[in-house]
């Protein structure tokens, strides 16, 4: 199985957003101990090559390109959105059932299903970076709120103020 990340969307999910305003200098620190926290769970040091982890450059005034950073693959979406850039790399996998793309976001949810990829929310995949490598990678509920029996609720409260 293959990740495909959305970078920045896990990061401020995790609570690591790049600094606001920041130097070039900054962000680039923020990123790099965000990919080390990925590359240093055990899941990913178990094969990081199939970790692809990629961030939202598309006002850059240069192409990135694709490195790695302890064997995790970084890519930067020059000229396009992360996105944009995720959307196109699942279009041309020969095998997009073996792709796993993590997003809270719901375009690209919606886009993996489409696609025949599994999806993990950021909240799934950092449950299976802490389970350990032989966990098997599951979303957590697609809604994190809490489950209410809205019925009964309801009814109680149409009888209590109705």
């Amino acid at each position: 199985m293959s990740f495909l990340i959305d970078g920045y969307n896990l990061m401020y999910a995790v609570g690591t957003p790049p600094p606001p305003n920041g130097t070039p200098a900054a962000l680039d620190a923020a990123r790099t101990r965000f990919l080390s926290w990925i590359a240093d769970s055990p899941p990913v040091k178990a094969d990081p090559a199939a970790v692809r982890v990629v961030f939202d450059a598309q006002n850059s005034k240069r192409d990135h390109g694709t490195s790695t950073h302890r064997g995790v693959t970084v890519t930067y979406s020059f000229r396009q959105t992360a996105d944009d850039l995720i959307e196109a790399l699942i279009s041309v996998h020969p095998h997009p059932e073996r792709l796993t793309v993590v997003s809270n976001d719901g375009r690209l949810k919606e886009f993996a299903r489409r696609n025949g990829c599994r999806h993990l929310s950021c909240t799934g995949f950092v449950d299976w970076l802490i389970a350990g490598p032989k966990a098997n990678p599951s979303d957590s509920p697609a809604d994190d709120k809490p489950k209410t029996d809205w019925p009964d609720e309801f009814d109680t409260l149409m009888k209590a103020f109705g």
